[in-house]
């Protein structure tokens, strides 16, 4: 599946403790892959082009073309876990918009109201602070008045967010668990309430609350309810047992007919503002229409789409312009119809909002990456063009089932969750299992090759890195050490030590000679090709290696959980990289001629050109929105034979820097320690 093109660019500076080349901005462009998970939809009521939307990590975008383009904005609470469940624009003022936040964890859950007054730029938080929200709604007759609806009650705010009270009764075993919200257009004391069993009603602002489930089926989870503006006695409800239909203010159901049972669950209803017979149904089965009031249904997408927003948007206010459905759906981003949901296309130019697990360069072609992305629809997408397009690489591989992509002499190769390597055939477009486990050939072997092939088994290892050199392929296993003398297609155990030590990383020189190892959080180096090992250890306060790197014969680099370590009598004694380098783990490392870069957790990119005596940090100009993006840089790859440096990011996608057009700015910021 194609991903879009990309066309923003982020401007970034260095500033850093190093006197370094004297020059301006550095530029950081972002590459994509475009999409990601998309949980809200909000279209400004008095600016109906300018959409609004809402991720699973608190974060906010917005689009002033109808979902044409994306700009990412401040965040309401950035979080991994912080899913932004609503947003409501004030009609009397665009530039005031409300977030509801809910944050599962393990122990508890929260979240609370934040507030913007300046597009969605800044957040601040507006009230309930620790609950739980699903679903935020404003009152269209008074919207001063808005209403939350969280895991532990219904609340109102009467002063558009300043202070709040719960019109809930407390404590109740039926009134908690709220996914749903709606109020009367034109009597905000009117509230619909659609729990985790079941919907109720106040007609008198929450002071009495009654059930309104006749014609449900019972124990029937509300997820989302809609109030037919022209005709306010018309309410739809989506629940996990089907979708109803009520005609008399919510007092009756009748469930509506044509959605198979597979696709009961349907997070989002949506009626079309300008054909009121119209109703569509974003399922976790594809995208469901009816053009007669519900009697019959069909689905218009395919069946793998989970829809969690739909609205309708304006793309302009020109002749001609169109109303356009946009669908907020997870992995795929958002999609988008001019013609009543009869054709999508991706909407996603802007929203780059993808995790990169794995990221792989080819040093043959400039411009050739693969990634393995947290959430998408494709195991592995590729581009050819330094990430102007992306598109699925092969076929072959379901989503979830590769760790890591490597490009290796031969073509790309794949680590399995489950354990093993599968290899691209560019000539099929596909990915194929491949090597086995079994020990070298020997010429002086009386073995058949018959009895050889009896003693070879499936290559399963659960592989975390691997190098490659002339001497041979090398991988890093949970099972130990393999190496590989025929391009993969056989491995064999290179015995560490007792038992099949892990092996978390490993680095190779190009005659397969000197091999440095990271297990458990421990070195191993050989200079022998493997025949013997020497342990080195790092100082009890780094925490354990992650990983280890060549410079020269001498030096060694060691990233860690406390920083980044240098060796520079090989591997003999250890003292933490110079001045101007904060202690935290170190996600990625490129070691460059003349420069080394690192990233770090919590903060950016880090270079040096002094061998690590001392660092210059990357940073965002202005300190702006995106660097919190680049503060999570997971991977970092170099272009062999240019200066281009790949960021990873943990939420943002991929990011290139050209370090020969942007040598760093001298500037006096203190150590970090």
């Amino acid at each position: 599946m194609a991903l879009g093109i990309r066309k923003t660019c982020l401007s970034l500076v260095f500033l850093g403790f190093l006197a370094l080349d004297c020059a301006s901005a550095q530029s950081w462009r972002p590459l994509g892959p475009p999409g990601g998970d998309a949980r809200t939809l909000a279209v400004d009521p008095s600016r109906p082009q300018r959409v609004y939307l809402g991720t699973t990590d608190g974060h906010i975008f917005a689009s002033r073309d109808g979902g044409a383009h994306w700009q990412r904005l401040g965040g309401a609470l950035l979080a991994p876990n912080a899913v932004i469940t609503s947003i409501v624009i004030d009609p009397r003022d665009s530039a005031t918009l409300f977030a509801s936040v809910w944050t599962p964890e393990p122990d508890g859950e929260g979240g609370g109201i934040y507030a913007s007054h300046d597009s969605g730029s800044t957040w601040s938080e507006s009230g309930l602070a620790g609950h739980g929200l699903r679903a935020l709604i404003q009152s269209p007759s008074d919207p001063d008045i808005l209403i939350a609806g969280g895991l532990n009650g219904v609340f109102r705010s009467s002063d558009a967010g300043r202070t709040w009270e719960r019109i809930s009764p407390l404590g109740d075993g039926e009134l908690r668990n709220f996914d749903a919200l709606a109020v009367d257009p034109q009597n905000p004391d009117v509230i619909y309430a659609g729990t985790f069993h079941l919907p109720w009603k106040t007609v008198d602002g929450g002071r009495q609350w009654i059930p309104i489930h006749e014609g449900m089926i019972d124990d029937s989870d509300v997820l989302s309810l809609a109030v037919d503006s022209a005709n306010p006695v018309q309410i739809f409800a989506s629940a996990c047992s089907g979708i109803y239909r009520s005609v008399d203010s919510g007092m009756h159901w009748k469930k509506v007919q044509g959605i198979p049972f597979s696709s009961r669950r349907t997070p989002v209803i949506q009626l079309d503002p300008s054909h009121p017979a119209t109703l569509f149904a974003g399922t976790t089965e594809g995208l469901w229409k009816t053009a007669d009031d519900g009697l019959t249904w069909r689905r218009i997408s395919p069946a793998d789409w989970v829809v969690n927003s739909l609205t309708f948007a304006a793309p302009g206010t020109g002749a001609g312009a169109v109303s356009q459905l946009l669908a907020g759906t997870e992995q795929l981003g958002v999609l988008a119809s001019d013609d009543g949901g009869e054709h999508f296309r991706p909407a996603n130019d802007g929203f780059d909002h993808r995790r990169i697990l794995s990221l792989a360069a080819d040093p043959h072609q400039p411009g050739h990456l693969a990634a393995v992305l947290a959430g998408a629809p494709d195991a592995i997408v590729a581009t050819e063009d330094g990430g102007g397009t992306w598109s699925a690489l092969g076929g072959g591989l379901v989503p979830e089932s590769v760790r890591r992509v490597f490009r290796s002499p031969a073509g790309w190769l794949a680590a399995l969750s489950a354990g093993g390597l599968a290899r691209f055939d560019s000539t099929a477009g596909s990915w194929a299992r491949v090597g086995n486990l079994s020990g070298f050939p020997d010429e002086t072997s009386h073995k058949s090759s018959n009895a050889k092939k009896k003693s070879e088994q499936v290559f399963a290892a659960r592989i975390n890195d691997m190098a490659f050199a002339d001497a041979g392929w090398f991988a890093a296993a949970a099972e130990g050490l393999f190496v590989s003398r025929d391009a993969g297609s056989s491995w064999a155990a290179l015995p560490i030590g007792p038992g099949g030590l892990p092996v978390d990383s490993v680095r190779v020189s190009s005659d397969g000679q000197r091999i440095r190892l990271v297990s458990s959080g421990a070195m191993l180096f050989s200079d022998d090709a493997g025949q013997s090992w020497k342990w080195h250890d790092l100082p009890f306060e780094s925490g354990g290696a992650t990983r280890v790197e060549f410079v020269n014969d001498a030096t060694a680099l060691a990233a860690s959980r406390t920083g980044l370590y240098v060796s520079h009598d090989a591997g003999a004694s250890w003292h933490l990289a110079g001045a101007g380098l904060p202690a935290a783990a170190v996600q990625g490392l490129i070691i460059r001629p003349g420069r080394w870069l690192i990233s770090l957790n919590g903060n950016v990119i880090y270079v040096s050109r002094d061998s690590g005596a001392n660092w210059a940090r990357l940073r965002t100009a202005p300190e702006s929105v995106y660097a919190a993006a680049l503060g999570q840089v997971d991977a970092l790859t170099a272009e062999a034979g240019s200066e281009l440096i790949y960021a990873a990011t943990a939420n943002d996608g991929l990011y290139v820097l050209d370090l020969t057009t942007s040598p760093a700015v001298a500037s006096n910021v203190p150590a970090g320690r």
